[in-house]
């Protein structure tokens, strides 16, 4: 973001504030993580080779500002800041550097008078329903959504976004005879229904691609099919559902299925996701059995049997998809060295949670133990059904005030690879981390 932006964007913010209390009311919400990491062989997986910089500091500040002009009718504009302590003028002795303020959500919601028909429309969060983050599609998007209840226990919403579009000034005249299709665009529905002690809730989506979208960063369509440039329209669809049953508390399941084809004139990919965990609430924790499990790459690279992802944000712990206790930059460790499993496709896992423990007043702690294996065909990947890996994750928590907590994380991960030794040139050796740090949450 260009420095006159940034001043710009916070001019806006002030003048919000100052006239809040003429036209709307003014409330913020968000959280600020900080903390130190320790590690070794975090991204390498190599003790042979020493790591460049085996300790940093990070922080994340994210704020929303909620402009409420009733119970029908707000807006929300939402901040992000993310700073590596030392790394550029944004973190350095001065800390003056401009351009790192992120817009992350900037939306208006409301709700037709007289009815239940509600509205949301601009940068908002968008997410299939899901056990652990959807495969296919949970990310921040440019989106247009309509929920409505059509009866006491069901309702349906409605969504469009657009995830690409680069060709969109209206005085350059087109390229080519043909112009411009470069678009990437979504719609979908969702209809949960609540049953007593139960719920459900299906989906479907399909995504069309203009001939002249380019693939290039686009994880999930680039890495996992190998495309670099479409040649003609390619169309995506997925189906899923994901359900959860209560009625037997203190025993919890939740279950989801999700089914995905991608259909273009030079590759056909289409594969499943599924997910099962069962959880029950003892005295002094909350223990989960889980296990995900989805297809993977096939030897055939033109009928591949890899359901297609979009805009994921599935995790099961640091190295498998990348779920952390703190909110900052670092992602999923093992998974994105080998580029498979970021997003749960090609990966089986079978895991422990043992969450909530509580022995002392105001500490906390949590223990995640997964075991993982590829799917995919051996050969095609740096993680298929010849590989393994381990991953032990152990986080404490001291509540200091209500909003705010110290916590420590400790990570290991031991796993092995037969293509990633033999074209690396090393062993896949086992890593770890240790971070100490504090989250405020306002």
């Amino acid at each position: 973001m260009r420095p006159r932006s940034v001043a710009v964007l916070m001019t806006l913010i002030l003048c919000g504030i100052v006239t809040s209390a003429f036209s709307a009311q003014l409330s913020v919400r968000g959280n600020l993580d900080i903390y130190g990491i320790w590690s070794a062989n975090l991204l390498d997986f190599d003790s042979d080779v020493g790591d460049g910089d085996n300790y940093s500091t990070s922080q994340r500040l994210r704020t929303y500002f909620d402009f409420v002009a009733n119970e029908n009718l707000k807006a929300v504009l939402g901040l992000e800041i993310d700073n590596v302590w030392g790394e550029g003028s944004t973190a350095d002795w001065g800390t003056d550097g401009k351009g790192n303020i992120e817009v992350k959500h900037a939306y208006l919601n409301f709700t037709f008078p007289d009815t239940t028909v509600n509205v949301q429309a601009g940068l908002q969060y968008v997410a299939m329903p899901s056990v652990f983050g959807n495969p296919v599609f949970d990310d921040d998007a440019a989106a247009l959504t309509v929920s409505l209840p059509i009866y006491e226990a069901m309702g349906v919403t409605l969504g469009y976004t657009r995830g690409s579009d680069t060709s969109t000034n209206i005085d350059e005249p087109p390229v080519g005879d043909d112009g411009v299709s470069d678009d990437l665009d979504m719609a979908f529905i969702a209809m949960p229904v609540t049953f007593d002690g139960a719920s459900l809730s299906p989906y479907f989506g399909y995504v069309w691609l203009g001939s002249d979208y380019d693939f290039t960063g686009q994880q999930g369509l680039e890495t996992a099919l190998d495309l670099s440039l479409a040649e003609d329209d390619i169309s995506i669809w997925f189906l899923g559902a994901n359900a959860k049953l209560n009625m037997f508390d203190p025993l919890l399941l939740a279950a989801d299925v999700i089914y995905g084809a991608l259909d273009s004139d030079d590759l056909d990919s289409s594969g499943w996701y599924s997910a099962l965990s069962a959880s029950y609430k003892f005295e002094p924790l909350v223990a989960t059995l889980f296990g995900t499990y989805a297809t993977g790459l096939d030897d055939d690279e033109n009928d591949q049997t890899l359901l297609p992802v979009l805009a994921e944000d599935w995790k099961v712990s640091p190295n498998f998809g990348g779920v952390r206790a703190f909110s900052t930059t670092y992602d999923t460790f093992f998974t994105k060295a080998v580029g498979v499993g970021s997003d749960g496709t090609g990966l089986m896992t079978v895991g422990l949670i043992l969450d909530k423990i509580t022995f002392m007043e105001n500490l906390s702690h949590k223990v995640i133990v997964v075991y993982a294996q590829g799917t995919g065909d051996e050969g095609t990947s740096y993680f298929t059904e010849e590989d393994s890996g381990w991953d032990f994750y152990l986080v404490n928590q001291y509540t200091i005030y209500e909003n705010l907590a110290a916590i420590s994380e400790l990570g290991y991960f031991t796993g092995s690879s037969e293509k990633y030794e033999d074209e690396e040139g090393h062993d896949l050796d086992a890593s770890y981390f240790g971070t100490v740090g504090f989250s405020y949450k306002f």
